[in-house]
């Protein structure tokens, strides 16, 4: 059974507009990291807001361990990290698990097993200091962190390598791999193309609320290409030239 199975997902907001979702179809297995990509405003958001039941799909279905996204014992198997994770400035890494622990409903016996664990696999562990001190990777593992905190078995990672350093997007790829191997399935929302076909065994373009290539990293990026070039194909054609500079600008440089 999928982790996550869509089917002909349609949503938009107002009567009258464009479907921010329109006919998207997919699933997501155990241990396999899916990537959804598409420019901003190509409904790969409204899809993940769907999984995690925070909106209803206008048209279609959403299976989400053989149940509906709303059923509390699915969604207690799910974890989020959002990007640039906003914790409170003046708590410690460790704090900042102790306050999820308890909305997850952990006994003190279990946080004092798995907040340690946790921030060992995070890299945390021997960290004392503030949130406020935190680099951006720091802040990023540590909201891996706290979506893994109760032992999900799909994770759903926005944006987890925006903005970071080279070392920071290795220790997150590094974390998505051994995610992995334990089994979670992933959802990764991302821009960053190159480390999309890093992680990612199955991808999804999608483009005004459509999936316009979906498959396995094979199947999508051809030999001797790389996605980056897929992508961009995609769009390119239906886009405007964006490297034409303002006319005023060349009459500047004649002068």
């Amino acid at each position: 059974m999928a982790v996550v199975s869509v089917k002909d997902l349609r949503k938009r907001y107002r009567a009258g507009d464009p479907w921010a979702v329109d006919g998207v179809t997919f699933e997501l297995e155990a241990g396999e990291a899916f990537g959804l990509l598409g420019p901003n405003g190509a409904g790969k958001t409204s899809v993940v807001k769907m999984i995690a039941g925070l909106i209803h799909p206008d048209v279609g279905s959403i299976s989400l361990f053989g149940s509906h996204p709303g059923n509390p014992a699915a969604r207690a198997q799910l974890g989020f990290a959002p990007e640039d994770p906003d914790f409170p400035k003046f708590l410690r890494a460790s704090e900042i698990l102790d306050y999820f622990a308890s909305l997850l409903g952990l006994d003190e016996a279990e946080r004092k097993r798995r907040i340690p664990e946790t921030l060992a696999f995070a890299g945390l562990d021997a960290e004392r200091r503030q949130i406020r001190q935190f680099s951006k990777g720091m802040k990023q593992r540590l909201g891996i962190a706290q979506a893994i905190l109760g032992r999900p078995k799909l994770l759903i990672l926005d944006e987890p390598t925006a903005d970071l350093d080279p070392l920071g997007r290795r220790d997150v790829r590094a974390l998505i791999e051994r995610l992995k191997q334990s089994g979670v399935a992933i959802l990764l929302n991302s821009h960053l193309l190159s480390e999309v076909e890093l992680v990612c065994d199955t991808v999804a373009i999608m483009g005004k609320g459509r999936v316009l290539k979906e498959g396995t990293m094979e199947e999508v990026v051809p030999e001797g290409r790389n996605l980056e070039d897929v992508f961009v194909e995609l769009f390119q054609a239906a886009s405007p030239k964006r490297d034409q500079l303002p006319s005023f600008i060349d009459e500047g440089q004649s002068r």
